[in-house]
């Protein structure tokens, strides 16, 4: 009976065990539980948010290489050792290459000698001394093309590190049209000089040489009025007088064609130039004309001091001030002169304005040209046609622009620019 008490006591003993890890166990369950599904959520965001991150990685890496490979210019990316790790399609197509057959090859393969030998000494020493000789410094180089050509390059590089390794990136740009443009121009540049030459030399030939049959005829009309003027009647004695006429005529269209071949290759005495001054010597020099025609010279403000050259601006204000002058039929001739701050743009801008005849829209390109008149004056005013060619060509010179606005029956304004002083 004992024994069998001690039984029954170890069996509920085991009982209560089995009832305590029982509890134990759904106590761990029931704590471990929301953690597991916590865990579990977790997980899932993680998995969710690594996923997120590796799409946006990868569609940033698609865009940058698309932006690479759909590049202009050639790219090229080396390794510190000169080994190519990635390049575009431009790149491959400048140098005739594919691809796969440049990644992992030394940067030299696309260069010639002596640079092909150089490089990896160079970057060697780059390494250890830091000292660039192209890196962060735009510059043209030689390439080689794969079938061996040389063609022309600009190239700019730049550096990085990445994971403690360096890294160098290059952009490439064949620039062989632009060299042969250039070796085009410097042709032309050559072949314009010659032909300014002989310019030159037909100008001096026709101001001296063809010059002296002009002289001739002329004396011989002379010695045949004063000869022979008892026997003329005065038909041909105004014939005569028409043929010196013409001849004096002549002489002046030669100085002219002269002086405007060389106007625009003579060097010019360029300083500070104040205006006003030189208007007021104009002005003089042309006060007979302004007085015989009364006419009146207004001057709106003071003018500006600017980089030119006093004599050829005389010159320009001369031009300017006596065609306003002689071109103008009111009984009131005035001219107007001026400076205007601001203007479409510009600054400083002279204007010299009239209230004479006009000047119709479609020849206000005409005017500039050599030799063109528009007007049919009668001998005792009529002029050569070439001051408002002179007029542009030095305004030009000088860096300016000259344009007018007009209205017929209502007068014409001439505006130009110049280059201001330092101070101005």
């Amino acid at each position: 009976k004992s024994k069998e008490l001690r039984n029954q006591s170890d069996y509920y003993g085991m009982l209560l065990v089995i009832a305590v890890s029982s509890l134990l166990l759904l106590t761990t369950v029931c704590i471990l539980y929301p953690l597991v599904r916590k865990n579990r959520r977790d997980t899932q965001l993680l998995e969710k948010k690594i996923k997120e991150q590796a799409a946006q990685l990868v569609a940033e890496d698609t865009k940058y290489r698309t932006a690479v490979n759909t590049a202009v210019d050639g790219f090229v990316m080396i390794d510190q050792y000169g080994t190519i790790q990635q390049v575009n399609d431009a790149c491959a197509t400048m140098f005739g290459y594919d691809e796969d057959d440049l990644v992992d090859q030394n940067v030299s393969i696309l260069m010639p000698s002596p640079y092909h030998e150089e490089h990896d000494d160079y970057l060697s020493r780059y390494r250890q001394t830091r000292e660039a000789r192209i890196i962060g410094i735009g510059r043209e180089v030689s390439g080689r093309h794969k079938n061996g050509e040389i063609f022309p390059v600009e190239l700019s590089v730049g550096q990085y590190e990445l994971n403690g390794d360096l890294y160098f990136s290059g952009i490439l740009r064949d620039i062989s049209e632009r060299k042969a443009a250039e070796r085009e121009r410097e042709k032309l540049i050559v072949a314009l000089k010659q032909s300014n030459d002989e310019l030159d030399d037909f100008a001096y030939i026709a101001s001296h040489d063809l010059k002296e049959p002009l002289r001739g005829l002329y004396n011989n009309a002379c010695f045949l009025v004063e000869d022979h003027g008892d026997v003329l009647n005065d038909d041909a004695k105004r014939r005569i007088e028409r043929m010196q006429f013409l001849c004096k005529r002549m002489d002046g269209l030669m100085d002219s064609l002269l002086y405007f071949s060389r106007i625009g290759r003579q060097g010019m005495a360029m300083r500070e130039v104040n205006l006003d001054r030189v208007l007021n010597s104009v002005l003089e020099l042309i006060e007979p004309l302004l007085q015989e025609k009364d006419a009146a010279i207004i001057r709106s403000n003071t003018l500006p001091r600017v980089q030119g050259d006093a004599t050829r601006l005389s010159e320009v204000f001369n031009n300017l001030i006596t065609n306003a002058v002689k071109y103008n039929k009111n009984a009131y001739i005035q001219v107007e002169i001026g400076c205007l701050p601001k203007w479409r743009g510009y600054r400083n801008v002279i204007f010299v304005r009239d209230n004479g005849i006009g000047i119709p829209k479609e020849f206000h390109e005409d005017i500039f040209k050599i030799f063109k008149r528009l007007n049919e004056e009668d001998d005792a005013t009529k002029g050569s046609g070439v001051g408002l060619t002179f007029v542009k060509k030095i305004i030009e010179r000088h860096g300016g622009q000259i344009w007018l606005d007009s209205q017929i029956g209502k007068g014409s304004t001439f505006y130009f620019t110049l280059p201001e002083t330092s101070g101005s």
